[in-house]
């Protein structure tokens, strides 16, 4: 007779990911954290609830939401604080090279415990977004973003030494940036929802106002060389990034970004698929041609290698 898994043991692996020698399932302590655990602080439980492929998520309009949604990528801090605990341990270091109005670093913020946190951002409008966040919350440890182009600040070794962080989990564009057409027209009025925000800005490095995809998937290039120099070896980078519909043709957006990263030096480890329910519809293509409503993005996990490989010298280069 076949005995039933209990639902609290876990496999134990060795550093170079195959079965324990016993090949028996380990317990962990009590529903507490397995003491050869070294990447985090959760149980087994937590761990396996984690690893599902596909999430939905909820949360409360909280931490200066009425604020950061001006930027209309900005990423829930509880998001960003389950990413954070399941990739670090209590005294873990988070970098977010894109942090727009610092979704990352209130996740660190509000995580159990709370983890260091720096932010790089190349517009100031939504640095100082993420401070007048930090000034109505006054709960929330104050956390670094540094205002430039990431591209130049991650070359800094004064700055960001190597090896320095212990995971890097990040938001960049996930394209270059259109016009917006039909958000705000009300022509549309079918749509059933409009948005007035717009992520654009004027800086001429900023990656989503680059000539062309080529061009973008160049630049996330340079930004996977310096974050491959700043992490940990063995540690994990997380890019959430959605497809795009432009010009005609559909990119998978995440696809391309995790090939660069291979290229980079980083081993694709698996991609989490984050549906959102309330994404907005558009009347793309109605009523003449199929264009998706895109209503999950991917957050892409990448690990950096234990014993890592030089970084290639061969980088792509700015215009």
């Amino acid at each position: 007779m076949i005995e039933p898994l209990q639902p609290r043991l876990l496999l134990e692996e060795s550093p170079n990911g195959t079965a324990s020698e016993s090949g028996r399932p380990q317990k962990a302590n009590a529903g507490g954290k397995h003491p050869k655990n070294t990447l985090n602080e959760l149980s087994g439980d937590e761990w396996i609830f984690f690893t599902k492929s596909v999430i939905t998520t909820s949360y409360p309009s909280e931490y200066g939401h009425a604020l950061r949604k001006a930027h209309g990528a900005n990423k829930p801090p509880q998001l960003m604080k389950t990413l954070i605990e399941f990739f670090t341990p209590a005294d873990g270091r988070v970098l977010d090279p894109f942090a727009g109005v610092g979704g990352t670093l209130i996740g660190a913020a509000i995580a159990s415990p709370p983890r260091d946190c720096a932010g790089i951002e190349i517009n100031p409008r939504w640095v100082d977004v993420y401070q007048r966040v930090l000034a109505d919350n006054p709960t929330l440890a104050p956390y670094p973003i540094h205002t430039g182009d990431c591209r130049a600040l991650l070359s800094d070794q004064t700055l960001f030494p190597d090896a320095s962080f212990d995971f890097i989990c990040t938001d960049p564009p996930y394209n270059v940036h259109l016009e917006q057409t039909m958000a705000n027209d009300e022509r549309y009025s079918h749509a059933n929802r409009r948005s007035d925000y717009n992520m654009r800005s004027d800086d001429p490095e900023d990656l989503a106002n680059l000539d062309g995809y080529e061009r973008y998937l160049e630049a996330i290039q340079d930004v996977l060389h310096g974050c491959f120099r700043v992490l940990k070896p063995g540690k994990y980078l997380a890019i959430i990034l959605r497809n795009a519909y432009q010009h005609g043709r559909y990119y998978f957006t995440h696809v391309d970004v995790a090939r660069r990263a291979e290229v980079a030096g980083f081993i694709p480890k698996g991609e989490k698929i984050w549906y959102q329910a309330g994404t907005r519809l558009r009347p793309y293509g109605y009523p003449f041609a199929y264009i998706p409503n895109i209503s999950h993005q991917y957050i892409v996990i990448l690990q950096k290698p234990k014993a890592a490989p030089p970084v290639s010298a061969k980088r792509s280069t700015r215009a």
